[in-house]
Order: C-alpha cells, then sequence, then structure tokens
C-alpha cells in the first residue's frame, strides 16, 4: 500500500486534467479557509494572514511561505493530510486547491491588496426598510452629556431627549428628568449614541447609516454618513480629541469592521476588519490613549487611540462579549456578556486576574467603571499606609438582562482560572422588564438604563429606582420614516 503522501500524489496526477479547467485563486482560498483563524484579533499559533508580508513574517513556527520556494513553505507542508499540525485543521483543501497555492508561492506569491480586501467584504445587498411595527420600541442605546445637563435616549427608530434637572434644595430625589424632544432619526431602531466630548454634537447609528445631531437643535441631523456601511452600526465612539468618531457596522456572523469618520475635513477611513462577528460595544480609556471592543467572536481587542494598532487581545470569554469599561487608573478593563460573568484583565501582562457574577444576573448588557467615594473617603482617613493601600476604591456597576442591576465594590485580584469571590454586590432595585442599554453619571453615581418595554428607569447612587418613564406621547404620535424633532416647551 501507498503511504498517504505518496497516494495523495496520485489523486492530483488523476484529478487534475479531468478538472483543471479553471485554476483556483490562491487568495480566495486563503481567505476562505486560513482567515477565520488568523486575523488581527485572533492570531492562531502567532500568525496573521492579511498581507504577503505577513505570511513571510509568519507566527511562532517562523515564516509560512518562502516566496519561490513551494516545496520549502511550512504553509504547504501543513496542507497535507498526513502531518501533526494539518491546516485547516477540521477540514481537506482539494488536491487542485494545494497545486494552486504551490504555483502560487513558486511565482513568488504576488498579492493583491484590492482584491483581497474586497475577499473579506460580505456583499452588499440591497434592502429596502418600512416602517418599524408601532409596538416596537425598544431602548438598545443610551447616552449622557459630559456637562451631565442632557440625556439622549434610543428608543425605537427615535431619539428621546432629556433634561436633568437638579431638585430644589432638600428635596428628594436630588434629580429629576424632563424630556424635551423627540428626534425621528433611523428608519432602523436605533443602535448606538455618543455624545462628543464637548457635548455639542450627538453621533446616532442604524442601519447602513450614521447621522449627526446638535443637541441644541434636533429638529433636524446635521450631517449624515451611509457609505462604507455594509451592516448596523452597533457601536460608536468619539476619541479624545472630539474630531474623530470610531464606528463599528456589523454583519452578523460575517464581520466587524471599523470606521474612523472626521468631519473638518470631511473623511471616511476603513483601517481594519477588527472582528469575525458583530461589535457590541466601544470602550474609551480615562486618558484617551486606548481603547476596546467587544465581539459576538468572543474577543476583546485594545488598540492604540492614535495609529489603531492591536495593544493587547483578550481571550477568556465563552460567549459573546457585550461590553467593557476600563478602570480609573487605565491598567485594568472589566468585560461581560452572554456568559453571565464580569471578567478583570491586567492590561500589562494581558492575564484575567478576576471574575465575579451577580446572584440574579443573565446576560449582561452594560458596564461601567468608576471610584466607590465611601472607600474612597477611608482610604484617605486611614493612617497606616499599609491598611490604606489595602483598601479597594473600585465600583463597577452592572445591567444585565434581567433588569436587576447591581453594584461591585472590594474586588480582590487572583490568578489562574479560578472565579474570584473576592467581590461585594449590592443589588438594585429591579426593572421589571429586560435592559440593554446604560448611562452612568460617575459625578452623582446615578444610574439611567432602559431596554425592551421601551421605559427609561433611573436608580440614584443608592440603587432605589427613583424614576420610570413611559414612552413620550410626543413619540407615539410622530412615528414616520423622515427625520424630524417634535420639541416640547
Amino acid at each position: 500500500m501507498l503511504p498517504l503522501r505518496q497516494s495523495f500524489f496520485v489523486l492530483l496526477v488523476l484529478t487534475l486534467p479531468l478538472r483543471a479547467v479553471e485554476s483556483p485563486d490562491p487568495l480566495a482560498i486563503l481567505r476562505q479557509e486560513c482567515v477565520s483563524c488568523h486575523t488581527e484579533a485572533k492570531r492562531k499559533g502567532g500568525l496573521l494572514i492579511d498581507s504577503r508580508e505577513s505570511l513571510i513574517d509568519g507566527g511562532d513556527t517562523d515564516a509560512a511561505i518562502l516566496p519561490g520556494k513551494a516545496k520549502e513553505s511550512l504553509l504547504v507542508e501543513l496542507l497535507y493530510p498526513d502531518v501533526d499540525m494539518h491546516m485547516p485543521p477540521k477540514g481537506q483543501l482539494d488536491p487542485r486547491e494545494i497545486v494552486a497555492i504551490e504555483r502560487w508561492i513558486d511565482s513568488g506569491a504576488p498579492w493583491d491588496a484590492d482584491h483581497w480586501a474586497k475577499l473579506n467584504l460580505p456583499e452588499k445587498i440591497e434592502v429596502h426598510s418600512g416602517p418599524l411595527p408601532s409596538n416596537y420600541a425598544p431602548i438598545v442605546a443610551v447616552a449622557l452629556s459630559p456637562d451631565r445637563k442632557t440625556l439622549a435616549v434610543g428608543r425605537g427608530g427615535a431619539i428621546e431627549w432629556y433634561r436633568v434637572l437638579p431638585a430644589e434644595k432638600d428635596k428628594t430625589p436630588a434629580f429629576q428628568l424632563q424630556h424635551t424632544a423627540t428626534s425621528v432619526a433611523h428608519d432602523d431602531v436605533v443602535q448606538s449614541l455618543a455624545f462628543s466630548p464637548d457635548g455639542r454634537r450627538l453621533a446616532s447609528g442604524g442601519f447602513r447609516s450614521v447621522r449627526f445631531w446638535d443637541p441644541a437643535a434636533p429638529q433636524k441631523f446635521a450631517r449624515e454618513f451611509r457609505d462604507p456601511f455594509l451592516g448596523r452600526q452597533t457601536a460608536l465612539l468619539f476619541l479624545a480629541d472630539g474630531k474623530r468618531l470610531l464606528v463599528a457596522d456589523s454583519v452578523p456572523s460575517q464581520l466587524g469592521r471599523l470606521h474612523e469618520i472626521t468631519l473638518d475635513p470631511e473623511a471616511v477611513k476603513t483601517f481594519d476588519n477588527a472582528h469575525l462577528d458583530s461589535i457590541f460595544s466601544m470602550a474609551l480609556s480615562v486618558d484617551g490613549k486606548r481603547y476596546a471592543t467587544t465581539s459576538a467572536d468572543k474577543l476583546i481587542v485594545v488598540r492604540d487611540s492614535v495609529s489603531h494598532e492591536i495593544v493587547k487581545r483578550l481571550e477568556g470569554h465563552t460567549g459573546y462579549v457585550l461590553t467593557a469599561a476600563f478602570s480609573p487608573t487605565g491598567d485594568r478593563l472589566a468585560s461581560a456578556g452572554d456568559d453571565e460573568e464580569i471578567k478583570v484583565w491586567n492590561l500589562d501582562t494581558g492575564k484575567k486576574v478576576g471574575s465575579f457574577a451577580a446572584n440574579r444576573s443573565g446576560p449582561l448588557y452594560g458596564l461601567t467603571w468608576s471610584i466607590d467615594p465611601v472607600n474612597e473617603k477611608r482610604k484617605a482617613e486611614e493612617k497606616d499606609k499599609e491598611k490604606a493601600a489595602a483598601i479597594n476604591t473600585d465600583l463597577i456597576v452592572a445591567v444585565p438582562e434581567s433588569g436587576k442591576p447591581s453594584a461591585f465594590t472590594e474586588l480582590k485580584d487572583h490568578e489562574g482560572e479560578q472565579r474570584s469571590t473576592g467581590a461585594k454586590e449590592r443589588a438594585f432595585e429591579p426593572a421589571g422588564s429586560p435592559l440593554f442599554a446604560l448611562a452612568f453619571d460617575r459625578e452623582s453615581l446615578w444610574t439611567y438604563a432602559g431596554g425592551e418595554d421601551g421605559k427609561l428607569r433611573v436608580w440614584d447612587d443608592k440603587g432605589k429606582l427613583v424614576q420610570t418613564l413611559e414612552v413620550p406621547v410626543s413619540a407615539e404620535s410622530n412615528k414616520t420614516s423622515s427625520p424630524v424633532a417634535t420639541i416640547l416647551p
């Protein structure tokens, strides 16, 4: 009996004359069979496949290809069925495909960057949208202005504008929300909202659309971008300079890519296929130097805000990663999602240093990380330096689908994979409905959240539910596909 490798070559000889009408595209083969494990977000074996140079640089086992020398190239070696590290791991390439890759490498491995970019994009399908059902108006996006005076709420296809009013002296609760306007914003559900650092702009994301609004005059959007978006704009993030907006463009199960929009001069830059699935959130570090993206591909990617180069890839969740938040000091990141667990990462090492879960959680859709004023005061008043250093001032607020938010304090780090029990949980009064979106006031420690039933809920700093706002009458009477606004006195 012939050895397996020899048998495979016999199969090549017998197969090629019958099927050699058209040689397979080697770049298309790499994209179809290899890229899912070798992207910027997920470098299996340390190997990235996004250019000729990255293949030559190779991964943990050095160069993947040697241009002009297919028989000496590791990539070709691993394509045959009798090797220990066989690739692709769950399949076997057609003999013609292997021959096409060998010929490509022998010819110098020419790389057509434009062709490669097209191979990495799903087909843009024409979509005809209609009005949303009248009874479908969930809240999936909430944003609080930097001055803490305006709350924007994406309810169905509209943006609801609220004024945050302080109570009279010695009155409770300390704040009250007053509805001021309804802007019919997108044909699709408003997927994402973000205020600029100066509060003069609000960006909203829908299906293949990002619109910019002037909070002082929300009658009509000020500017819109539609190209080169392929899916829903599921997350938005203004960078610290306020001149650049990051947009997460998501096609479920296919793509999560990032665009950078600048307004003056107007430009859109698509710099990366960031994830292999939808991006659910983006978070900016307090110093503005780094940002993180979370995705349905179970990965968290931390990048430099200027160059967009990857700083860390964090892998450890067993389900969709739906949300993330940087610590106030910027050296750690908290993440959460479908696996109902909050994980804490050290960003210097990229290792998980803590994990805990709420007692009544479900998937976690919103996280924020602030400073606990109670423990901060204790730390400042403690005279013993060692005891003061041991006092943890972290405060993490989590909003789960279950509608039962919690605050976590006194976090304790641990090493290894075991779950930490070192986080003290304080449960909020329940909302009574699934929650999908969170905004948090770092000064007052008030929490704003909305979800499935379209009601906006407000909790004070003690976790007491102090206000529940129904769908405004103006929103019920202004369901139209045109981008207009109703202004209330």
